[in-house]
């Protein structure tokens, strides 16, 4: 009995430790993702200052009040830091161009969400549109086909939506909805280099009308094209 009883307690003892511990590690994992976070901002409000990823790592660190040895625990350079920043910009656009599409009633309630949805992400200023317009190329790592695989994936999207509403009536049998994706997509790509056509202070909402505009009636007169 007083073996079992022993037995009990030192079976208690390692849990109460695995508990402590365990909870001790999520701490120490959300401490760190915080920081990785904190990190991820200041870089942020740095490419938005400079215009471009022409940003110092020691600029980061001094903005976060951690030495630069600190940093590189959690990002093991410049590149990877940027990297983070634009891979998340885009995991975000994605899954709100998904989520504009998975519940449109419609092909051109589906595109315009989809646009919209594309045209809040790449707002002039932006972390994305500066990834998109400016020295991607600056960095170490090899940030912009990480970009590249994300654009391919919201093209496709588009592309499916143009072949719906053929489907729907609204767009030629014969359009290419490839080429029609790509040039929707890249539109809002390069706003960064639209000027005042696309400032913030303007209304977002009609921009995205505007290209839509463009896509589905042309640019040609009546009889010319």
């Amino acid at each position: 009995m007083r073996a079992s009883a022993e037995g009990a307690g030192m079976k208690k003892q390692v849990e109460k430790r695995d508990a402590a511990g365990a909870a001790g590690a999520q701490a120490r994992t959300r401490k760190s993702a915080a920081t990785r976070e904190r990190i991820m901002a200041a870089a942020t409000e740095l490419m938005l200052e400079h215009g471009g990823t022409g940003f110092q790592i020691g600029e980061v660190s001094e903005r976060c009040g951690m030495s630069k040895g600190s940093l590189y625990y959690y990002f093991a350079d410049k590149g990877a830091l940027v990297q983070a920043i634009f891979d998340r910009s885009m995991d975000g656009l994605v899954a709100d161009v998904e989520a504009a599409v998975a519940h449109a009633p419609s092909a051109s309630a589906s595109i315009l969400g989809l646009v919209e949805a594309v045209a809040r992400a790449v707002r002039p200023g932006s972390a994305l549109t500066l990834a998109l317009a400016h020295g991607i190329w600056d960095v170490e790592h090899e940030v912009l086909p990480h970009i590249k695989e994300h654009l391919d994936r919201i093209i496709a999207v588009l592309e499916a939506q143009l072949e719906r509403a053929k489907g729907e009536g609204i767009v030629r049998p014969g359009a290419n909805s490839h080429l029609v994706a790509v040039a929707i997509i890249g539109a809002f790509a390069i706003t960064e280099y639209a000027g005042e056509v696309v400032d913030e202070n303007d209304d977002p909402e009609a921009f995205v009308h505007g290209v839509l505009d463009v896509v589905f009636h042309g640019i040609g007169a009546d009889g010319q094209h």
